[in-house]
């Protein structure tokens, strides 16, 4: 398949959790005027365990689609454009890579989870899978509808890591569309090469946003606390609309990660592969 404009892409599961990933995905797709293409992925193994056969297979698939075009036809009276539609069948990981090569995909926005049939799955373990493989193209995951109209304060955890840097590329990808305000917040460090490798990196983030005119601020988190838990409150207490992180590190955001502690999104960014790679 092949598409003039950048997709935006949204797995589907007929749930409130999709739902709440669309809203994010016209507000980003809208601003940097990108198409946005809703996916329902069948899972090939879940027609192996069921046993059914090849026509009633095809039935299902019939009218998953016709679900499908339903809920586009559904947005296009409601926002005034209608989006792509698919449903495949097979390894949703092999099936995201392949639609990334061919559709002209270059992000990612989805639900916490991914239900079909009575199984629900973790979005982010096949996201973060393809994200290696895929290292252009970022995914956001989501559990509740946008605060805002649009993108106002992002939160970006400083980290000693040198591939920190990477989410510098997307900070001003960003800002150059929404012209947001940027939060940084550093955690508290004694290790002494630790605090090098920081300062390191906040030298090269002041610079950077520094020469594109970003709006910023950098908060230190408590010591005494998790600074998991910093970013957490810190993005509640500014109402801010995304976290931006690297993929590597999502499991030590989300892991033990209270509720009701923060339902803001969690945008993953995966160290590019190629030095100098085209990021517009």
């Amino acid at each position: 398949m092949e598409t003039a404009k950048k997709v935006v892409l949204v797995p589907w599961d007929f749930t409130s959790g999709c739902e709440n990933a669309l809203k994010h995905a016209v507000q980003l797709a809208s601003v940097a005027g990108n198409e946005i293409m809703l996916l329902h992925i069948i899972p090939k193994f879940w027609w192996q365990i069921l046993g059914k056969s090849e026509s009633v297979k095809q039935l299902e698939v019939e009218e998953l689609k016709r679900r499908l075009e339903i809920i586009a036809e559904k947005i296009n009276t409601e926002q005034g454009f209608t989006p792509i539609t698919m449903v495949l069948e097979g390894n949703p990981s092999t099936l995201l890579s392949e639609l990334i090569s061919t559709a002209n995909i270059n992000l990612i926005v989805a639900g916490k989870t991914y239900t079909h049939g009575k199984n629900s799955y973790d979005s982010s373990s096949f996201l973060r899978k393809i994200s290696i493989k895929n290292a252009s193209v970022p995914f956001i995951v989501t559990e509740a509808p946008p605060l805002h109209t649009h993108y106002i304060e992002i939160v970006v955890p400083l980290d000693y890591d040198k591939k920190y840097k990477e989410t510098l590329h997307w900070i001003i990808y960003l800002s150059k569309y929404y012209k947001c305000n940027i939060n940084l917040i550093k955690p508290f460090v004694t290790d002494e090469g630790k605090k090098k490798d920081m300062a390191n990196n906040i030298y090269f983030t002041k610079k950077m946003l520094d020469g594109n005119k970003i709006i910023y601020g950098i908060k230190t988190a408590k010591r005494q606390n998790s600074f998991k838990d910093e970013v957490f409150k810190f993005a509640n207490n500014i109402d801010a609309d995304l976290i931006l992180i690297m993929a590597d590190k999502y499991n030590n955001y989300i892991q033990n990660k209270d509720k009701s502690s923060s339902r803001v999104p969690i945008m993953c960014i995966t160290p590019r592969l190629r030095k100098f790679q085209g990021f517009y």
